[in-house]
């Protein structure tokens, strides 16, 4: 049975960006914060959670071949927002996360309320233009909304080029004082590494790679280039000890985002160390 039209209505109701899970043998089900809630009253089969595979990749604009082992792909469906899915397999059936997100970014004042913390961001983005510019925190989802507003923000009150290279987009930027250009990788650009390329020929002023959790050696190279000349943000997870090596010179500031009350963040300036963490 196919139950993207359950899940759609359901997404449909909530305005915040919204997890879903789909596993072989148990209930549609939400993860919210620390908690899981039943989406469904119905155990899902492994044909259940392929008919509905099928279903969410045939919203995409690309060309449609087998489904494979993994993958992972996004859409926007008006009035309920852009979706991210990835799958996996586990004994032979599909592991679907569905990763919805609202269409409008979520206000930069809203999501951080202390105005100390933005005024030092903002000066970041004033005072430099090349280096890089890191984001570390437990959740790489809430991390990234983040690096969004901020960037909206920046849209609307400085006049730059903004380049984001992400796997698959999690919010589309508006216009403002700012010219965006958003390509995603597996969609607009085969790789992170081509798209790190093409950046050269663009000339931004900021470039924003989404979440990585492994940088290769060749995007590590063109990223240190780059950041001669360009601001380059960073969604990081862990940090590796040549990363700090090579970038030590050109690190203007690494920040700490953590969850606050009631759907607010966090921040700490950390100085120019990122958390180190061994090459894997």
């Amino acid at each position: 049975m196919n139950y993207l039209p359950h899940i759609v209505s359901y997404l449909s109701a909530n305005e915040d960006i919204t997890e879903i899970y789909l596993v072989p043998k148990a209930f549609i089900m939400e993860r919210k914060g620390q908690k899981l809630i039943k989406v469904s009253d119905a155990l899902l089969t492994p044909e259940d959670i392929r008919d509905t595979l099928v279903a969410l990749r045939s919203h995409t604009t690309f060309a449609l071949g087998p489904l494979g082992k993994e993958g992972m792909f996004s859409f926007g469906l008006q009035n309920v927002g852009r979706f991210r899915v990835k799958y996996i397999t586990q004994r032979g059936s599909y592991v679907v996360h569905i990763l919805k997100t609202p269409y409008n970014i979520p206000s930069l004042d809203k999501l951080c309320p202390n105005k100390n913390d933005l005024s030092r961001l903002e000066e970041i983005i004033r005072i430099y233009s090349s280096g890089f510019f890191v984001f570390q925190g437990r959740n790489h989802l809430l991390v990234n909304t983040f690096i969004y507003s901020f960037l909206q923000k920046v849209c609307d009150s400085y006049g730059k080029v903004i380049f984001i290279l992400e796997s698959p987009l999690t919010f589309l930027l508006r216009h403002g004082q700012s010219l965006v250009v958003q390509r995603e990788v597996g969609v607009d650009v085969d790789t992170f590494e081509e798209g790190l390329k093409d950046a050269f020929y663009m000339n931004p002023n900021i470039l924003f790679v989404g979440y990585r959790e492994i940088i290769q050696p060749k995007e590590l190279e063109y990223m240190l280039m780059l950041a001669e000349n360009t601001l380059l943000i960073l969604n990081l997870p862990a940090v590796d000890k040549a990363f700090i090596e090579l970038s030590s010179s050109l690190l203007r500031a690494w920040v700490h985002v953590e969850s606050g009350m009631e759907g607010t963040v966090c921040l700490s300036f950390k100085g120019t160390e990122p958390q180190a963490q061994e090459n894997r």
